[in-house]
């Protein structure tokens, strides 16, 4: 009765996935654009138990068609822009039983569709697995949209913009940290580990108004007996574990029959309960001065910011709250993770790439001393210094280093108001992509064309001369200069059985693997590389 009952259901599913994918077919061939059918694509469930399972088939076989590739997380970190050649066009749609998704390579109609706005007005909303993912532990700026996205920017927005000065101090204070550990200390390490550490003290400074000495991230976890190594092992066990949090609550994880998903619900617990006790300080904090009146030389950070817009600190005079507890919460969150995880990679990622190109430390070391001069890079300012770094080398670094690892592989969006089962989404890695033909601002009249595109660039960085117009992708700078005024940083020759040219295929074969946890990263160990300090008067 039972195998009955169960292939009866078999068929039935089968027969309207069948019925489903016809349907969504029909809608998307008269448009004339490239399309593949594949089974699933890597929504939550998949990509926890599907995703890794096609990895495996996929090696194993060796199969290299890219209908397989699309079936696995990371394909555009991998393939790059081959799909994009091989169709000759910079549009094309995956088309599964349940929702269509159409990949752009496009810039022009990414913006526009980024923008928010279509021809009617009408929204290109966030997908759900978006909000489910960013909204872990409440909604927040990234996940809400219109009115309320303006309220929580409303909250987020002054206060990160009058931060930007403590970033800049609190960057060089934890560099600093960072080369006097390096003076004592001959540690063969992968960057991506010292700046999570190094992003993560700014962050908790500029928006918590919590102190973290650097130290190196492995010693920080380590120490769980200490309030700050626990808080940091949370945070690195959740990113790590990440998309376990997407499919259950905490307390369902903790209970799975899965390592990682109990890792993953635990740290999730862990990291709520550190950001209420936060709060808590905070509310604490606000109603003592609401009492006596804040001290001459506080500061607002992030999270009073959020505690006031909740109104629940005693004596709030706030009419309506534009917060609630969850959202404040959430918030934070989406902040840390911003200001830490993704910062941090992408600083780690431009070092690997000055030690494999080392004629563009040489120029970048030359900037800095013109720059600075004779000066202490101590006594340097925001406001002052800023826009000086952000206008040369440091910028057209940051900014190559992102177009060939983005901290994003994929943004996506829903087109329009969605009529079910069909789901569109815009979904692409736009960074590694090369220029393309205008599109037109018109999105529904494109989507009726197809444009080619040129060959895709390769993994190595295409610096040009550095352009005055270059300014918001050097926000990732962070200590950048201070670091590489003192220090050079080289491969770790592995007492010289390894040479240069070894270190650099290997590092590049390393970057070539990177996979999407929240943010694009090392799947696996990075060459060592190590800092050396400047000898006076050389660059590199």
């Amino acid at each position: 009765m039972l195998a009955s009952l169960f292939l009866a259901s078999a068929l039935l599913f089968m027969g309207y996935a069948c019925y489903s994918l016809h349907t969504l077919l029909c809608k998307v061939r008269p448009l004339g654009i490239p399309y593949f059918v594949i089974p699933f694509y890597p929504s939550p469930l998949p990509r926890v138990f599907l995703l890794p399972l096609m990895k495996l088939i996929i090696k194993v076989f060796g199969l290299t068609h890219h209908w397989f590739f699309l079936l696995t997380l990371n394909w555009q970190v991998h393939q790059r822009y081959k799909i994009y050649r091989l169709l000759e066009s910079d549009i094309f749609f995956t088309v599964t039983p349940w929702e269509v998704i159409l990949h752009v390579a496009d810039p022009d109609m990414a913006v526009e569709v980024l923008a928010g706005k279509g021809e009617n007005g009408e929204l290109y909303p966030k997908t759900e697995v978006v909000s489910r993912m960013m909204g872990l532990f409440g909604k927040n700026v990234l996940t809400v949209e219109g009115a309320v996205w303006r309220g929580h920017r409303k909250v987020t927005a002054p206060i990160i913009g009058k931060s930007l000065s403590i970033v800049w101090e609190e960057a060089l204070t934890q560099i600093g940290q960072m080369i006097q550990y390096y003076d004592k200390n001959e540690a063969i390490n992968t960057s991506h580990r010292d700046f999570r550490r190094a992003t993560l003290g700014i962050i908790a400074h500029a928006g918590f108004s919590k102190i973290m000495n650097w130290v190196p991230l492995t010693t920080a976890i380590a120490n769980e007996k200490d309030g700050e190594g626990s808080y940091q092992k949370c945070l690195d066990i959740l990113f790590e574990n990440f998309k376990w949090t997407v499919i259950a609550p905490s307390w369902l994880l903790e209970i799975l029959p899965f390592r990682a998903s109990r890792e993953a619900g635990g740290a999730a617990k862990g990291f709520r309960r550190f950001i209420n006790e936060w709060f808590e300080e905070k509310k604490a904090k606000i109603e003592l001065d609401n009492n006596t009146g804040p001290r001459p030389s506080s500061r607002t950070d992030l999270m009073e910011s959020l505690v006031r817009n909740s109104g629940l600190d005693k004596g709030s005079t706030l009419e309506t709250p534009l917060l609630s507890k969850s959202e404040v919460i959430g918030n934070a969150f989406m902040f840390i993770l911003a200001g830490h995880e993704s910062t941090g990679h992408t600083i780690a990622n431009a070092i690997y790439f000055l030690a494999m190109y080392p004629e563009y430390q040489v120029k970048l070391q030359n900037e800095i001393d013109s720059i600075l001069g004779d000066s202490d890079h101590n006594q340097t300012t925001y406001n002052t210094h800023f826009d000086t770094f952000s206008s040369g080398w440091i910028a057209a670094i940051m900014f190559e280093t992102l177009r060939l690892i983005p901290a994003v592989v994929v943004v996506t969006r829903q087109i329009g108001p969605v009529p079910a089962p069909s789901l569109a989404q815009v979904a692409e890695d736009l960074s590694r992509s090369p220029p393309v033909l205008n599109s037109g601002s018109n999105l529904s009249a494109w989507l009726k064309t197809q444009n080619t595109g040129p060959s895709p660039g390769k993994l190595k960085p295409n610096l040009q001369s550095p352009n005055s117009g270059l300014n918001a992708g050097s926000r990732n700078q962070e200590g950048i200069p201070w670091l590489f005024r003192e220090m050079s940083v080289e491969f770790d020759s592995c007492g010289g059985r390894k040479t240069f040219d070894e270190a650099r295929r290997e590092c590049l074969a390393e970057m070539d693997k990177f996979a999407t946890v929240i943010t694009l990263r090392p799947s696996a160990e990075m060459p060592g590389i190590k800092w050396v300090r400047r000898k006076k008067g050389v660059a590199a």
